[in-house]
């Protein structure tokens, strides 16, 4: 009987591992999608007993939102659909009231993305920063 608990936790372990790879696979296949029309802002927000969410914000030069994709489930079946709620909001200056109308997990999806752009920024700007004073 003891046996029959590993080899069952052994199985479900296994199994949870598949069905992470299958989840990681839809991910990069959005991503990927996405990435063909504009930058994309990631946001995330996870949930220990509840449903996470996972938000792709894609943005053009002047850093608008042309399109979106949103992943909440609670299981590794949960699908990306199409979140076009912020569809010409510009992405840095979105704020906690922007995202009054939507649930806890996703208003902090959406301003984790925003925070992520704002730190890549701030980066790209420091590195170019370097670059310029290093050719001086």
């Amino acid at each position: 009987m003891f046996w029959t608990f590993i080899v069952l936790g052994i199985v479900m372990w296994l199994l949870q591992g598949l069905l992470n790879i299958y989840q990681l696979k839809k991910f990069n296949k959005e991503l990927k999608n996405l990435r063909q029309s504009g930058r994309v802002a990631i946001g995330k927000a996870r949930g220990r007993f509840k449903a996470g969410c996972l938000l792709l914000l894609c943005i053009d030069d002047d850093c608008k939102i042309i399109t979106g994709k949103k992943l909440q489930g609670v299981t590794s079946f949960a699908r990306f659909k199409d979140f076009n709620e912020l569809n010409g909001y510009y992405l840095p200056e979105i704020t906690e009231k922007d995202c009054q109308n939507f649930d806890k997990q996703t208003s902090s999806a959406i301003l984790s993305a925003v925070e992520e752009y704002k730190q890549y920024t701030k980066q790209q700007k420091e590195a170019s920063t370097c670059i310029e004073n290093a050719s001086q």
